[in-house]
């Protein structure tokens, strides 16, 4: 809190990237490097980029980093010519000093008795609202994360809340509802809590797709039950014919007869038709006790699939 913003800028994204590369034993060798126009641009806003580095120190960014120093932040820090990515400039080499590894060991260490140096609970209380608050930066601006300066911590609070009322999974949906919703309205958002106004209507929302979704499954459940019905039935019948030709001649007379008799009233090709059906609905009353069950036709559908 001591620090300008150019210095709160480049603690809170100095931070990031050392503890991304601290393992916890590796604070010997621990430094991180960045083209000092790309610091300018991507987490300074666009700050003028200074062609000597005697200005880079005097005049704009070696007080500020000074004071990282002073703080205890940084051990040391290191501004030389190089060139690389094919273009030349300078280079930041930065060294953690004793507060970074006090401020990691407070934010990301495990409890006494658990793993020292595993993601614990902590952190991700603390990382996962902090990248929140940066993909609402993003998505609103339509500028890539990296080159957000930094958020406001008002909306890291909003973000802990957020994340209290939704799944992490569901924010980024969350978020692209509310920012469309806000230009229905023409309502320019500048802070995660604009949004909050449209959280009632996104979870309404999705309670109703998810019921929706359900009575799809249910119909696509139902429709498969029919179309398993209507397979087993064709199965069954063909079962039938089969059983038939099998049958002792004084059966098979009989069975037809029947037909021929259920069928009388019809006349034509309708009349061949029904004698047919009638033919195979007698020997499912006679015989059915020898055809495949709809469990049994099913099991062996499953083990022939």
């Amino acid at each position: 809190m001591s620090l300008g913003t150019i210095g709160q800028a480049l603690y809170m994204r100095l931070f990031f990237h050392l503890a991304n590369l601290y393992d916890g034993a590796n604070s010997q060798r621990l430094v991180f490097q960045k083209r000092y126009d790309d610091i300018c641009m991507e987490w300074l806003g666009g700050l003028t980029i200074l062609a000597h580095r005697s200005k880079i120190v005097g005049e704009q960014l070696g007080h500020h980093l000074d004071q990282l120093v002073e703080a205890g932040f940084l051990s040391s820090f290191i501004i030389e010519s190089a060139k690389t990515q094919g273009r030349d400039g300078f280079t930041i080499t930065f060294r953690p000093g004793t507060m970074f590894f006090a401020d990691y060991d407070r934010f990301y260490r495990r409890q006494q008795g658990r793993s020292q140096w595993e993601p614990s609970g902590d952190r991700s209380e603390i990382s996962e609202p902090l990248k929140l608050a940066y993909l609402f930066a993003e998505k609103r601006t339509g500028h890539p994360a990296d080159s957000i300066a930094f958020v406001p911590s008002k909306d890291v609070e909003t973000a802990k809340q957020l994340l209290a009322e939704l799944p992490v999974a569901e924010l980024p949906a969350f978020i692209d509802y509310a920012l469309a919703e806000a230009r229905k309205t023409n309502f320019d958002v500048q802070t995660l809590g604009g949004i909050k106004q449209y959280l009632a209507g996104y979870i309404a929302r999705s309670k109703q797709r998810a019921a929706e979704k359900v009575r799809e499954a249910a119909r696509r459940g139902e429709d498969r039950q029919d179309a398993e019905r209507q397979a087993y039935e064709t199965s069954r019948r063909a079962q039938a014919l089969d059983l038939f030709a099998k049958l002792p001649e004084r059966d098979r007379s009989a069975i037809e007869a029947q037909a021929v008799a259920h069928a009388a009233k019809f006349s034509g090709s309708l009349r061949t038709s029904m004698i047919e059906f009638g033919k195979v609905r007698f020997i499912i009353e006679h015989h059915g006790d020898r055809l495949s069950t709809f469990e049994h036709w099913k099991a062996e559908r499953g083990t022939i699939s």
